[in-house]
């Protein structure tokens, strides 16, 4: 029985260590661009980012997030993203990432992300720090190196 009790604690620990690596492991995941996206007129062809866990709308436990809100049909959401995805292979591993079509949130923890966060401008580019208290803050485009700068301070 001695045997048995620190095993269980061991794998209780185990367990809730995996389960913080889970929530990081599925932010926004393997993302791209949708196919026909244009970068130089207003055509809805829909959101421009597609990946995997598109859906994971929940703040970063312990580590940095950003979070990226856009909307289809929009030519500087197609811009921006187009930035964000390029700068994604470079991030990945370091903030999670979130991103969030405000016309269409994918459930109710991106639609409390919207009005904690969004203020009706897009895109929308929202940086928080390990403790989830925004770092940055920034409507309209904005340059891949400034984008990355302002992540490279909370990572």
């Amino acid at each position: 029985m001695k045997f048995i009790k620190p095993l269980t604690a061991s794998i209780a620990i185990g367990f809730a260590g995996l389960s913080i690596f889970s929530l990081a492991a599925m932010a926004a995941s393997n993302l791209r661009l949708k196919d026909g996206i244009s970068f130089v007129q207003d055509t809805d062809n829909g959101f421009p980012i597609v990946g995997d866990n598109m859906d994971d709308a929940s703040i970063g436990e312990n580590m940095p997030t950003l979070i990226f809100f856009g909307a289809a049909g929009d030519l500087n959401t197609n811009r921006q993203a187009k930035r964000l995805v390029d700068l994604y292979k470079k991030i990945q591993d370091k903030i999670k990432v979130i991103v969030i079509d405000v016309d269409h949130p994918a459930n109710a923890s991106a639609l409390k992300l919207i009005k904690t966060y969004y203020k009706g401008y897009i895109p929308l580019n929202v940086i928080l720090d390990k403790e989830g208290k925004v770092s940055a803050s920034h409507s309209g485009e904005m340059e891949a190196g400034q984008l990355k700068s302002k992540i490279d301070k909370v990572i």
